[in-house]
This record gives structure tokens, C-alpha cells and sequence, in this order.
């Protein structure tokens, strides 16, 4: 028998649990864009470089350069536990396996947060 075949009859609905994926990765992109809002939006007066952004900006742009393909392979390891999980234990709800398999995008986003109150910070 394999360890990916239920023993008891499914009660988790693979489509369900995958729209609370879906649903806690939307929360997860609008947190950050909550927290990009947030930001000052004025360039520094006093800046000779080349290019001068505001804190706004570069944030944005760390978003899209880093933090897109951070979220695409967290999106990945989301999946492969949302199959896991709900394989493995049928019986959960859900809601439940859903926010299991967002797991990494919370972690990301904290990771996030950190770095950007830090740098803000300074």
C-alpha cells in the first residue's frame, strides 16, 4: 500500500484547500503593498548619485526584482505541500491544509517585513 493512498475516505476538498492557498497569497501581496504605501515617497534632497529614489521606490523595485521570484518558489513549495498534506491526511478540513501549505509565504513575508523595518529603521 502506498503511503500516498488514503486509508479512510477523503474528506479534504483539493479544490478548497487550494482557493485558501490562493487566498492567503493574495492577503500576503497586499500586506506588502500596504506596507510599500506606508513608506515616504520623497527623494532625498541631498542625493548625488545617478539615480535617486525615494524609500517607496526601492522597495517597489526589490519587490519586483526579488521578491517576485521569492514568492513564485515559495508558491512552488506551497503546492508540493498543499499535494503532501492533503495525501497524507486526508481527514483534515480545507481551511486547514490550505493555511499549512501557506506556510512559506508567511515566512517570506515576515522575512520581509524585518528587512525592510530595518532598513527603514536606520
Amino acid at each position: 500500500m502506498s503511503m500516498f493512498t488514503p486509508q479512510k475516505p477523503w474528506k479534504t476538498n483539493p479544490g478548497l484547500a487550494l482557493l485558501h492557498l490562493i487566498v492567503w497569497y493574495a492577503a500576503a501581496v497586499g500586506a506588502f503593498f500596504l506596507l510599500v504605501y506606508s513608506l515616504s515617497d520623497v527623494q532625498d534632497p541631498d542625493c548625488q548619485e545617478t539615480f535617486c529614489a525615494s524609500p517607496r521606490t526601492g522597495v517597489l523595485m526589490a519587490g519586483v526584482f526579488l521578491g517576485a521570484p521569492a514568492l513564485l518558489l515559495s508558491l512552488v513549495v506551497s503546492l508540493v505541500m498543499l499535494g503532501l498534506i492533503s495525501a497524507r491526511r486526508p481527514q483534515r478540513p480545507a481551511r486547514w491544509v490550505g493555511l499549512l501549505a501557506a506556510t512559506p509565504v508567511f515566512v517570506l513575508l515576515a522575512v520581509v517585513v524585518c528587512v525592510v523595518g530595518s532598513a527603514v529603521g536606520r
